[in-house]
This record gives structure tokens, sequence and C-alpha cells, in this order.
């Protein structure tokens, strides 16, 4: 458990660009995160979820779904993740995914899960092919093609519209 913890707290330290501001509410959020001072964070966090910022967004599910100054809930976390991935962040439709396969915060569902885990590889995320990998070999024909379809859509919704503008 401990570990899984480090590695959020490192992927959430990934998120702030080292080029923020010092007075930036969002880098003194990651502060606070690296501090391990995770209801500051979640406080800083909040305001900037309302305005749709796609980096709190990531941060403040990360934080829910580990159960990081809160308790665990995987289906807020699922919301916060869903609102970022829709924004194009590669990083939520990865975790969009992997809430997906394994039915946590959301019903299990294979399709969805391919469909964002192939939003996420386009966007970059190496974790995204590696799930793709895996469902390709275990859905019965018709479900890959019903992914696959969806999957096209969701690139043209979710990363596609964001790389042009």
């Amino acid at each position: 458990m401990r570990i899984r913890k480090t590695l959020i707290v490192l992927a959430l330290a990934a998120l702030v660009p080292t080029a923020a501001l010092a007075g930036d509410t969002m880098s003194q959020a990651q502060h606070a995160i690296e501090r391990g001072q995770y209801s500051i964070a979640i406080a800083q966090l909040k305001p900037l979820v309302a305005r749709g910022d796609v980096r709190a967004e990531e941060a403040l599910g990360a934080l829910y779904d580990a159960g990081l100054g809160v308790a665990p809930d995987p289906v807020r976390a699922a919301k916060l993740f869903r609102a970022a991935a829709r924004q194009g962040s590669g990083a939520a439709q990865l975790n969009l995914a992997k809430l997906y396969l394994k039915g946590r915060g959301v019903q299990a569902d294979p399709v969805l899960a391919y469909a964002w885990a192939d939003a996420a590889a386009a966007s970059g995320e190496p974790g995204g092919q590696d799930i793709l990998d895996r469902l390709a070999k275990e859905m019965p024909r018709g479900q890959l093609r019903r992914a696959q379809s969806l999957a096209q859509r969701y690139a043209e919704l979710y990363v596609e519209s964001f790389r042009s503008g």
C-alpha cells in the first residue's frame, strides 16, 4: 500500500508543469501533495475543479481513488477522471480505462475500458496500449468490433479535437 501511495504522489507531481508560478493555486496544491498534506491540497483543488481545471480534476481524482486525505471514493474518482478525460487528458483517460476494466467506481465494462484505453494510447499514455492488447485477446469478436467503433468516436471527441486546438 505504501508503494502505491508513493507512485500516486509521484504521478501527481507530474501534473504540474515546473514553470508554474509560485502563487499558482495548482502549484500550491501540488506542493501540499508532495508534503503529504492531502487535506490542504484537496481544499485548494476543489475550487479549481469547480472551474473545470483539467489538472485539478486529475489530481483530485487520484486522491479520491487512492484515499489520500479522504476516504477512498472510486465513484467520485471516476467522475473526476471522466471530466478530465473528456478534456483530452491522457492520464485521466488511462485511469478511467482502468476503473472500467476493474469495475471500480463504475460498472465493469470492457467496451468502455477499451475505448478509454485507446484514447489514452493515442494521447501518448503507454499503459493504454497494454490494456488494448489485453482486451483484444480476451474480448469476443463482436464485442471487440463495438469497442473499436466506440474507440474511433472517442478518438475524434477526446483526442483529435484537442490536438487541433
